[in-house]
Protein backbone atom coordinates (compact mmCIF):
# COMPACT_ATOMS: atom_id res chain seq x y z
CA UNK A 1 0.00 0.00 0.00
CA UNK A 2 1.27 3.43 -0.93
CA UNK A 3 1.67 5.87 1.95
CA UNK A 4 0.04 9.27 1.63
CA UNK A 5 0.44 12.36 3.76
CA UNK A 6 -1.42 15.65 3.60
CA UNK A 7 0.50 18.82 2.81
CA UNK A 8 -0.10 20.33 6.24
CA UNK A 9 1.55 17.35 7.98
CA UNK A 10 4.41 17.47 5.49
CA UNK A 11 5.01 21.17 6.23
CA UNK A 12 5.06 20.44 9.99
CA UNK A 13 7.86 17.89 9.68
CA UNK A 14 9.49 17.78 6.25
CA UNK A 15 12.73 16.42 7.72
CA UNK A 16 10.99 13.34 9.08
CA UNK A 17 9.32 12.67 5.75
CA UNK A 18 12.58 13.07 3.86
CA UNK A 19 14.34 10.71 6.28
CA UNK A 20 11.59 8.08 5.81
CA UNK A 21 11.94 8.36 2.07
CA UNK A 22 15.74 8.31 2.01
CA UNK A 23 16.59 5.76 4.69
CA UNK A 24 13.56 3.45 4.46
CA UNK A 25 13.19 3.73 0.67
CA UNK A 26 9.53 4.76 0.96
CA UNK A 27 7.57 6.57 -1.72
CA UNK A 28 5.18 9.08 -0.19
CA UNK A 29 2.31 10.81 -1.96
CA UNK A 30 1.60 14.40 -0.91
CA UNK A 31 -2.09 15.29 -0.90
CA UNK A 32 -4.05 18.50 -0.54
CA UNK A 33 -7.51 17.51 0.64
CA UNK A 34 -8.22 14.34 -1.32
CA UNK A 35 -6.22 15.47 -4.37
CA UNK A 36 -2.83 13.89 -5.01
CA UNK A 37 -0.35 16.68 -5.70
CA UNK A 38 3.17 15.20 -5.77
CA UNK A 39 5.32 12.23 -4.82
CA UNK A 40 8.49 12.18 -2.77
CA UNK A 41 10.76 9.32 -3.86
CA UNK A 42 14.27 8.19 -2.92
CA UNK A 43 16.96 9.85 -5.02
CA UNK A 44 18.22 6.53 -6.42
CA UNK A 45 14.75 5.74 -7.79
CA UNK A 46 14.49 9.21 -9.30
CA UNK A 47 17.88 8.81 -10.97
CA UNK A 48 16.96 5.37 -12.25
CA UNK A 49 13.69 6.60 -13.73
CA UNK A 50 14.73 9.96 -15.12
CA UNK A 51 18.50 10.26 -15.42
CA UNK A 52 19.59 6.80 -16.57
CA UNK A 53 21.39 6.90 -19.93
CA UNK A 54 19.96 3.48 -20.82
CA UNK A 55 16.44 4.88 -20.96
CA UNK A 56 15.52 6.10 -24.41
CA UNK A 57 13.21 9.06 -24.56
CA UNK A 58 11.09 8.80 -27.67
CA UNK A 59 11.79 11.97 -29.57
CA UNK A 60 9.85 13.00 -32.65
CA UNK A 61 12.68 11.68 -34.82
CA UNK A 62 12.58 8.24 -33.18
CA UNK A 63 8.79 8.08 -33.51
CA UNK A 64 9.14 8.87 -37.24
CA UNK A 65 11.61 5.97 -37.54
CA UNK A 66 9.09 3.61 -35.92
CA UNK A 67 6.31 4.81 -38.21
CA UNK A 68 8.54 4.34 -41.26
CA UNK A 69 9.51 0.81 -40.20
CA UNK A 70 5.88 -0.08 -39.45
CA UNK A 71 4.64 0.70 -42.95
CA UNK A 72 3.52 -2.27 -45.03
CA UNK A 73 5.01 -2.87 -48.45
CA UNK A 74 2.66 -2.74 -51.47
CA UNK A 75 2.19 -6.53 -51.55
CA UNK A 76 1.25 -6.63 -47.86
CA UNK A 77 -1.09 -3.64 -48.30
CA UNK A 78 -2.91 -5.36 -51.17
CA UNK A 79 -3.26 -8.57 -49.16
CA UNK A 80 -4.59 -6.66 -46.16
CA UNK A 81 -7.17 -4.86 -48.33
CA UNK A 82 -8.34 -8.25 -49.62
CA UNK A 83 -8.67 -9.63 -46.14
CA UNK A 84 -10.62 -6.61 -44.93
CA UNK A 85 -13.20 -6.78 -47.73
Amino acid sequence: MQQSINMLDFRKSPGEVINEVYYNKKKIILERGKKKMAVVVPIDLYEKLFLDDDIEIYSKERIKEFEKEDKLNKKEQARLKQLLK
